[in-house]
């Protein structure tokens, strides 16, 4: 298979599993409100959920000495929304697609700002493979960090035939920080490129 060649765009297989937790309804809390959709192949109706995505602090050694340790994140679904007995299913399949980092080589600043309630955040490029049928949207939710605002994907084969996750909101982001596993959706875009057949002709769904 001949190398890919990424371009760029203006304006996605899951390595470690953190807690996926059932919430009660989202109130008012930290962090950055989601709703994903994802549609099975020959299915009209998609598969939703709603959830809060939240920073966690890092887990401390017993050693004397302790090493600097990123922190995780956690997943909150409402149970009042979304589609029943999926939640967990879907929340997984979120975590893959997620970005809660810094800056990498794969984004870069765009000249446009988004807003959200009151605040209006800078939205950053991310480099999409050739072949790969998504478009994504990243915004700066704290000085140099970086989260998805928009995901959009579909598959040509595969029981999954499309996918949407979009931030729909965010309260107070104060207590937001790089995740240690906070670039999974540059691992999940390198998956799908290397799944991609040769003869791709690296269309792209922009949305």
């Amino acid at each position: 298979m001949a190398p890919w060649k990424p371009r760029w765009f203006p304006v996605r297989r899951l390595l470690v599993l953190f807690p996926l937790l059932l919430s009660l309804p989202l109130a008012a809390q930290d962090g950055l409100r989601y709703r994903m959709q994802l549609w099975m192949r020959g299915e009209v109706q998609p598969l939703e959920t709603s959830f809060r995505l939240q920073s966690t602090e890092g887990t401390r050694s017993h050693n004397k000495v302790q090493k600097p340790r990123m922190g995780g994140w956690r997943l909150e679904a409402d149970r009042t929304q979304g589609t029943p007995y999926s939640q967990v299913m879907l929340l997984g399949r979120a975590e893959r697609l997620l970005y809660l980092a810094g800056p990498s080589p794969q984004t870069r600043p765009e000249p446009i700002l988004l807003r959200f309630g009151a605040r209006s955040l800078p939205v950053w490029s991310l480099e999409i493979p050739k072949g790969v049928h998504a478009s994504t949207v990243l915004v700066e939710v704290g000085p140099r960090l970086l989260a998805l605002c928009d995901f959009s994907a579909r598959f040509e084969h595969g029981d999954v035939a499309r996918i949407e996750l979009h931030l729909e909101g965010l309260d107070s982001t104060g207590k937001l920080a790089p995740a240690e596993a906070g670039t999974a959706l540059l691992s999940t875009l390198q998956s799908l490129a290397r799944e991609v057949p040769q003869e791709a002709d690296g269309t792209v769904t922009v949305r």
